[in-house]
């Protein structure tokens, strides 16, 4: 009852005043002359220790709030005789002015039942506002079986911490019917839903009992009880009945019957044909408010509305990589042995975790007369972590495997020769870097798949630590200046002609700070065959040996015919 303070204890007086409550705690055992037992136990204010010690001021009888929870036991004596098979077991409780319509949403009160911490269905106490109500709870026999005892607590209004929300319980009846008899209890449901995972308000719900075959170890006819419950926006599931929808007895539930935003719950409990029941099994539907997949992203921001695995497109700024070959000698230091183009998709999960790396991307030149391979080294994962790798090289797809020999990263090999790739000329050694030749660039994709989703902070940014290496010698890797090598890098290069890498500090650069290879943001024409990137682009030299500090748009300043068509 949402009312003041001082008004709910003038109501509460009447109330005390006006209503002749039970006895003391009241257990009954009635011989119903078939071979069963009706057990009754009634817990209520006049009730003792060890049923129920009377707080102050609160509890049966009393107006409470959330901040005067409270709870009793029941007890089942002949829980411990092995031949006690229960039939049925249920909790009722008797409360007035429960104010749990649906219509109040999640701002209502809402007042949770548990029975040795274990929350029932449906989630809480079912009544209106100003009137007596009684909550029927199915108890799973294991409750009362393993010793007898059931504690059982009273959380009112466990949403919010107000005190207007106010309810007063008359009593808690158990009633256990039972038999004793050697014959033993039907197996719990084992349930398959349809559909299964990620539920629509276009899908009616079906449940289907999977060990009917073998669903009784005597081998008994059994049949399935079934009580639906549902979450229209409360947040906890009521009898559907409750929630003003159909009272379900069946299998199945319509979509008629379903609206975007709610949980759905079936409770099954098999009986045999001694009358003995199982524990309920259950199963969950939860539909997303205008979330198809589920996953917590509103369709209108999911780029993957009906994919739960990911949510989000991330692409990078389409850049270049531009590469010299002869590392750690600078050579002809022309940074066109392998120049390639690249945009990195990283889809992410609805938890921004990375599910999946997308790289698209062109071969634009190979100056080199050895054959390179192209990889990409992951930080953050390792190739236990993969679900599947495909690269297509211009049209040809092909699924690839991380390269062995890494225990800390995940190294993929995108383009295993870069020769292979681009000797399609009669003419030409080499590819786009030389007079004349003008041939289409070479599309190349890499589509990466996690198992598990990756942190974006382990796994860091595109273009992450991409590398070319020497076909004829694995170890001899070339990265990005201040990069760092693989595991299968041969360090004894290290500081030996052109180079200054020192572990730990810079790497891949000359003393002076010049580095074999480069990262553009934009595209870019490079050099062409045995011109020094110096005498293409001469900012270059101030931009790499103040370490980035002057110069950032050096590549946009070429010399004319220094460089593939910038003529």
């Amino acid at each position: 009852m949402n009312m003041k303070y001082s008004l709910s204890l003038g109501i509460a007086l009447v109330f005390q005043t006006s209503y002749i409550f039970a006895a003391a705690t009241e257990t009954n055992t009635v011989d119903n002359q078939d071979g069963t037992f009706t057990y009754t136990q009634k817990i209520n204010k006049d009730s003792t220790s060890p049923h129920y010690v009377a707080p102050s001021g609160y509890g049966f009888n009393y107006y409470s709030h959330s901040g005067q929870d409270y709870g009793w036991q029941h007890s089942f004596s002949e829980a411990s005789n092995p031949l006690v098979k229960i039939q049925s077991a249920i909790l009722l409780i008797r409360g007035f002015d429960i104010d749990s319509e649906a219509f109040h949403g999640t701002s209502g009160e809402y007042d949770g039942i548990s029975v040795d911490g274990n929350d029932l269905n449906p989630g809480l106490l079912q009544g209106t506002n100003g009137t007596w109500s009684e909550t029927p709870f199915d108890v799973p026999t294991s409750y009362i079986l393993d010793d007898g005892l059931m504690d059982v607590f009273l959380d009112i209004d466990m949403n919010h911490n107000y005190v207007w929300w106010r309810t007063t319980l008359d009593y808690s009846l158990l009633t256990i019917t039972y038999a004793i008899t050697a014959n033993d209890a039907p197996y719990t449901p084992t349930l398959n839903g349809s559909p299964q995972g990620c539920a629509t308000a276009n899908n009616d719900f079906v449940v289907n009992v999977s060990n009917s075959a073998n669903a009784d170890p005597d081998g008994d006819v059994v049949s399935y009880e079934y009580r639906w419950f549902v979450d229209i926006g409360q947040g906890e599931v009521v009898d559907d009945e409750v929630a003003g929808k159909t009272d379900h007895s069946g299998n199945t539930v319509l979509s008629s019957q379903v609206n975007a935003g709610e949980t759905w719950r079936v409770q099954v409990i098999a009986t045999d044909s001694n009358g003995l029941v199982s524990d309920p099994a259950f199963f969950t539907w939860m539909l997303g408010d205008n979330d198809s997949d589920c996953d917590g992203i509103n369709d209108n921001n999911d780029d993957y509305p009906n994919d739960d695995k990911r949510a989000s497109n991330n692409y990078s700024v389409e850049s270049t990589l531009a590469y010299e070959d002869l590392w750690p000698d600078k050579g002809d230091y022309d940074l066109n042995d392998l120049v390639i183009t690249h945009r990195f998709n990283v889809v992410k999960d609805a938890n921004g975790l990375v599910k999946q790396i997308d790289l698209a991307g062109s071969i634009q030149a190979r100056g080199a007369t050895l054959a390179s391979g192209f990889a990409i080294a992951f930080s953050g994962t390792t190739s236990a972590n993969v679900e599947s790798i495909n690269v297509a090289i211009n049209g040809q797809s092909e699924a690839v495997t991380a390269e062995a020999g890494h225990s800390s990263e995940l190294v993929v090999a995108v383009l295993k020769n870069t020769h292979s790739a681009t000797n399609d000329s009669l003419t030409y050694s080499f590819f786009n870097t030389q007079s004349g030749d003008e041939r289409s660039v070479i599309p190349v994709t890499m589509s990466l798949i996690f198992v598990e989703p990756v942190s974006p902070l382990a796994i860091g940014n595109a273009p992450f630590n991409p590398f070319i290496y020497r076909v004829s010698d694995r170890g001899r890797e070339v990265h990005l200046p201040n990069y760092a090598p693989t595991a299968l890098a041969n360090t004894g290069f290290f500081k030996t002609g052109a180079d200054n890498t020192e572990v730990g500090g810079e790497t891949y650069m000359t003393p002076a700070g010049h580095p074999w290879a480069l990262e553009i943001s934009t595209s870019w024409l490079h050099p062409m065959e045995s011109v020094d990137i110096i005498q293409a682009y001469p900012a270059i030299q101030d931009w790499a040996e103040s370490r980035k500090a002057r110069g950032a748009t050096w590549y946009s300043t070429p010399v004319s015919g220094k460089c593939w068509k910038c003529n």
